[in-house]
């Protein structure tokens, strides 16, 4: 296989991720409409320990940097928050 067929395969990965990514997103819009209804706040934060938790060990079955996938996962819940916010009206508070 040549650099440039690797190449392709990786653009069209990274193309599946940004669209998980999105799909992510619109689901943290539904989720900022039940938690609004329920009165609860965006940030959960047992929730949150418990995701990075996992996916540490998920990564580190898979034998991949397991404090890199922490951090990706980080920036997505980041990203998830900001969406509620937007969501509920209150913009980027923390």
């Amino acid at each position: 296989m040549t650099i440039e067929e690797i190449r392709n395969e990786i653009d069209l990965l990274d193309s599946r991720i940004i669209s998980l990514i999105a799909e992510r997103q619109a689901i943290a819009g539904r989720m900022a409409h039940e938690k609004y209804l329920a009165g609860l706040p965006v940030r959960d934060e047992g929730r949150r320990e418990a995701l990075l938790d996992r996916v540490f060990n998920e990564a580190v079955e898979q034998n991949i940097d397991p404090v890199m996938v922490r951090r990706i996962f980080e920036i997505l819940m980041d990203m998830s928050e900001e969406r509620q916010h937007e969501c509920i009206g209150e913009g980027n508070l923390p």
